[in-house]
């Protein structure tokens, strides 16, 4: 006996004498690393497999290995060639770029370089065309499958998107302008966010920047001036100052902007009398910020941060609306009235402060990443209707609303390897409360306060693997959201809920040949706005009022989704099934039934499909990109009083050329088309056509930066719509003065990016406020 013990213990030390952990970092030829990229260990000369791990964000890993024998280790990442090597530790593993061929036109480190990830698709920037562009805003604009500008994008087929720098939520859309696109590693393009993501988040655009190595302090400076029937300006500067583990961080910017906005509305009514209203509208917005951020990141070591963001947003002048409108009013074709208005608004934002606190640490294998929010905030609108009738005579109409918001949050994430792949898990918890008084003491019945008191617990988990027939990613998350909706400071238990739902995710990825496949499934929400769910009465005119609706269902979408990425060629296909989707309607005003009520609905389905395709090859200087889509949704309204079929596809294309020229000089030339079709329960009538270009050139080794551009060169910006309801036809054409000429000058100094690693808790909440 006394002989087996000492054998076990011997082989016990053995074993322990063998035990080892293999660390190492995944870069690029650029240095910049490669995060998720797999790593596996084999021992040799069978080639078991030992272990596996996906490097973090930082392209960091590290693995266990508890064999005799001599090891091996496999590297690789879509996009790159797979690399083998001895098992070192503390080494660093430089991956090559893929080079394809098409066509005898070699596209080698010029275009941006696709893969697909968990979820989505990652187009790499840096040491491409777009790394040059200019700013944030550029880069996103040209990347396939979004659309928009400044700071608000969308993703196609999936809706507004949420825009992340480095994992922390964008809150301020003027940020991505200050971000210089030099110092953008990738963008990730998300568009079936798993279950770590709130359940409301639609689609995710997360910006990853490469952190420059040094110390010391570095800015970088913007101003903008824009011209056109109106003149804007923006000025902002960024600090950073860097030492050792210490990282400090202050943003200021300002804005003045002023738009104007002219446009035809046609209303009928049909009731006891058909009414016909033709209006014409003519104002302006004039809108004021000056924004501010300080805040403080500190790398205990290599394993531990912690961080402090302190945002303050304010006015310091009020934000104001000028509308005038003139209306001829028929009645069963006989001319009723005429109308000469004027609404004037001047709203004061209270100024809104948001403070997030973070840590993000590495405990062994363990993954810790916490965030605390809070936020506060306001607004006070005072509002003036001048109504001249040649019927009815004059009168004013005074008006004014108060809106408070609060919230508190945290966030809890928890990540673990476990066999070849990594286990996440996770809870998060909000507490909002939001105060809406609105008062019109010139009209009866359109006093009221509301208040909405909610809380939100979540918990969710997820797991992704790698094996030999490719990637699975399976998630689930869980939300009790409590509402308590306050009338008069009383509790109105027919207007509060209740909600307890579960939100599954998956996907599957693989590669046939060089065709990156993936086929995913995510189960998501669209809770309603808080203006959404405002019962108080908002005067428009005589013949429209505006409101919300207290009984408003949120909207559960189910998502079905094959992205495809081959070559320099990106495809995709979507189908959406939405329970009780929330839509623009049109009642009746029960005492005036001649006037209209707008406000929103559920309707019991709203199916849909999106399917595009981009290519961006690279001719020389000319790096042309080219996409095109369609948009499909089946609504049938017979059953809501409407005899009308809402089907009517929708076409997009866009085609975007930048032509990267010597000395410095780009030359960007885009143009993007919409087609006519239906959306919702509207009918966009008109197509569009948009054409913009710019010019830049760079100095002192792009230190500084000019760029000249001209936005809507044919002034083709606006915004159409129909929307037949019962007795009601609403026909817009407004007509925006985005046709620009605008001169921008940055300067970078030292130029390097805060290593803050805070996210936002909290975050669907503080984007429906």
């Amino acid at each position: 006996m006394r002989n087996i013990i000492v054998s076990t213990i011997l082989l016990f030390i053995g074993q322990m004498s063998w035990a080892q952990t293999i660390t190492g970092v995944v870069k690029d030829t650029a240095n910049s690393p490669i995060s998720y990229a797999t790593v596996v260990l084999y021992s040799l000369p069978d080639t078991t497999y030992v272990s596996g791990a996906i490097t973090n964000r930082e392209g960091q890993f590290k693995l266990t290995a508890v064999e005799s024998k001599q090891l091996l280790l496999q590297v690789s990442s879509i996009g790159y060639k797979t690399r083998y090597l001895p098992a070192i530790t503390d080494q660093t593993i430089v991956l090559e770029q893929d080079v394809v061929s098409i066509d005898e036109v070699v596209v080698k480190g010029t275009r941006p370089i696709s893969k697909l990830i968990s979820g989505g698709v990652q187009i790499k920037v840096a040491n491409t065309v777009l790394s040059g562009i200019g700013t944030g805003n550029d880069v996103l604009k040209r990347i396939p499958m979004i659309t928009g500008d400044n700071g608000r994008f969308k993703v196609f087929g999936r809706g507004d998107a949420r825009v992340y720098i480095n994992n922390r939520e964008v809150r301020d859309p003027s940020e991505l302008d200050k971000l210089n696109s030099a110092d953008i590693e990738r963008v990730e393009v998300i568009s079936d966010p798993g279950a770590r993501y709130d359940a409301t988040v639609a689609a995710v655009i997360n910006i990853q920047t490469a952190q420059k190595p040094g110390e010391g302090f570095s800015f970088n400076a913007r101003s903008s001036f824009y011209t056109g029937e109106n003149n804007d300006y923006i000025n902002q500067i960024s600090t950073n100052y860097r030492k050792e583990g210490l990282d400090v961080f202050a943003n200021l910017y300002y804005s003045n902007i002023s738009s104007l906005l002219k446009g035809d509305i046609s209303q009928i009514v049909d009731v006891d009398t058909l009414w016909c209203q033709n209006s014409y509208t003519n104002g302006g917005m004039r809108s004021n910020a000056l924004n501010g951020t300080v805040g403080v990141n500190y790398e205990i070591n290599e394993n531990h941060y912690i961080g402090l963001r302190y945002d303050i947003k304010t006015s310091p002048q009020k934000n104001t609306k000028d509308i005038y409108l003139t209306s001829d009013i028929y009645a069963d074709g006989v001319l009723y009235d005429k109308w000469k208005n004027r609404e004037l608004k001047r709203t004061a934002n209270r100024p809104v402060s948001q403070v997030n606190l973070y840590y993000a640490g590495q405990l062994g294998n363990l993954s810790v990443d916490f965030n605390a929010d809070y936020y506060c905030g306001g607004t006070d609108t005072e509002g003036m209707h001048v109504e001249m009738s040649e019927e009815f005579g004059e009168r004013t109409l005074y008006s004014a609303s108060h809106i408070d918001n609060s919230l508190l949050a945290g966030k809890l994430q928890l990540a673990y390897p476990i066999g070849k792949g990594k286990l996440s898990v996770g809870s998060e918890y909000v507490d909002i409360s939001r105060n809406d008084e609105y008062s019109n003491k010139d009209l009866p019945g359109f006093t009221s306060k509301v208040n909405v008191d909610e809380t939100n617990l979540a918990l969710f988990t997820e797991y992704k693997v790698l094996t030999n027939i490719g990637n699975f990613s399976i998630g689930l998350r869980y939300e009790d959201a409590n509402y308590d909706y306050l009338v008069d400071d009383e509790v109105a238990d027919d207007k509060s809920r209740h909600y307890r739902q579960w939100f599954p995710n998956a996907s599957y990825a693989t590669k046939i040949d060089k065709v990156e496949l993936q086929l995913s499934y995510t189960s998501k929400v669209v809770r309603p706005s808080y203006r959404e769910l405002s019962g108080n009465l908002a005067y428009g005119n005589r013949f429209m009022i505006e409101t919300g609706y207290p009984f408003l269902k949120p909207t559960v979408r189910q998502d079905l989704s094959l992205m495809i990425v081959w070559k320099i060629v990106q495809a995709s296909v979507r189908y959406v099934h939405q329970k009780n989707a929330i839509v623009t309607w049109i009642d009746r005003f029960e005492s005036d039934p001649k006037v209209s009520v707008l406000t929103s609905s559920n309707l019991h389905e709203l199916p849909k499909l999106a399917a595009m395709i981009a290519i961006a090859p690279t001719f020389g200087i000319w790096k042309p990109q080219l996409s095109c889509g369609i948009h499909k949704q089946w609504l049938d309204l017979t059953s809501y009083g409407i005899n009308v079929r809402l089907d009517k596809p929708s076409f997009f294309g866009s085609f975007n050329n930048t032509f990267d020229l010597s000395g410095n000089f780009m030359i960007n030339l885009d143009a993007a088309y919409n087609s006519k079709g239906h959306l919702s329960t509207s009918y966009i009538y008109k197509d569009s056509f948009l054409v913009d270009c710019s010019i830049s050139k760079s100095f002192f080794d792009k230190s500084l930066q000019v760029k000249l551009a001209i936005s809507d060169i044919f002034n083709q910006n606006r915004a159409v719509n129909e929307i037949m309801m019962p007795q009601t036809d609403l026909k817009n054409l407004y007509h925006f003065d985005n046709r620009a000429l605008s001169f921008t000058v940055r300067y970078y100094f030292n130029s390097a990016r805060s290593k803050y690693k805070g996210d936002a808790a909290g975050a669907d909440a503080l984007n429906r406020f």
